[in-house]
């Protein structure tokens, strides 16, 4: 251990994955686990993750990462610190740790806090971080989910690995880059298919439907459940705008949901921009019922992490 005083810090490891999950449910109970269990995975590039005590009590924490196919100049860096510790600047610490473990290409750092948090948002700001997007948070039960019928030219096919040849190849990533609409596609990056096959960690599944018209992609929903823990979550729907207005986006979440209900998954999660109108009613026809809000918020780095 390292530090001065009655204070100590030291790296985090996988095996303090639990004391971790543990304080944060205490300071954000809406904060999913799975955001701190995956961070010692083999998809996840830990840059720094300190661990901080006072007086031999585990008060906080903080995580510097970098998933495998994410934009190379982005980081998340998130930071923990338990309610009755707030106050004394352990969380300008953790930061400050996270920051200088930073390598020097990252210009972007990522982090989130929730809406009925009103303290930490102000924290965040305070540190540089700006909000770029509130999403609102939602989840469905999947108890008696069916596949649907899809309409004559319609066809939906199973394609969890996000694995095409060729020419389908192209086809299929022009319409991932033309079906989306959240705000990052225009603020920070475009999403790729390289990128979402990272999303899946060991001890996850991934679930994907897509919609061809006609043989062409022209929608898709991706999901992530945990078939230990029956729940998942929704991680992308999109549709080519050539084919917006004519159900697409229902239709595969409804085949996304009878999948997930088939291995056993019990509900299902997932977050939308808060002006993305289409998706939330398409939600809200399905049966998602909001759980709360989320604030994702940049700070932009400049010379370095400083």
């Amino acid at each position: 251990m390292a530090g001065r005083g009655d204070v100590h810090v030291r790296e985090a490891t996988k095996e303090d994955v639990p004391a971790l999950i543990d304080l944060t449910a205490r300071r954000t109970p809406h904060y999913e686990r799975w955001w701190v269990s995956t961070v010692f995975e083999g998809n996840v590039e830990v840059h720094a993750a300190p661990m901080l005590f006072e007086a031999g009590t585990f008060v906080g924490y903080g995580t510097a990462t970098h998933r495998s196919g994410a934009p190379e100049h982005q980081r998340t860096v998130q930071v923990f610190v338990d309610r009755a510790a707030s106050g004394r600047g352990l969380g300008s610490d953790l930061l400050a740790r996270c920051l200088a473990a930073l390598p020097d290409s990252t210009t972007e750092a990522w982090t989130k806090v929730h809406d009925d948090d009103p303290e930490s948002l102000a924290v965040a700001q305070h540190w540089g971080y700006e909000v770029m997007q509130r999403s609102i948070s939602s989840r469905v039960d999947l108890a008696g989910a069916t596949p649907p019928q899809p309409p004559l030219g319609v066809t939906l096919e199973d394609c969890d690995g996000l694995e095409f040849d060729g020419a389908d190849a192209v086809a299929f990533d022009a319409m991932l880059t033309a079906s989306q609409t959240n705000p990052e596609a225009e603020t920070s990056h475009v999403l790729t298919r390289e990128e979402m096959q990272h999303w899946t960690d060991p001890g996850e599944t991934p679930v994907a439907c897509l919609a061809r018209v006609d043989g062409r992609p022209a929608a898709l929903a991706f999901a992530i459940v945990l078939r230990s823990t029956g729940e998942g979550g929704v991680a992308y729907t999109g549709v080519d705008p050539a084919y917006r207005g004519s159900g697409l986006g229902r239709l595969v979440k409804e085949q996304l949901h009878a999948r997930a209900a088939q291995l056993g998954i019990a509900w299902l999660g997932t977050e939308n921009e808060e002006h993305n109108a289409g998706i939330r009613h398409v939600n809200q026809q399905l049966g998602y019922v909001k759980t709360h809000g989320v604030y994702r918020m940049r700070r932009v780095l400049r010379g370095g992490w400083g």
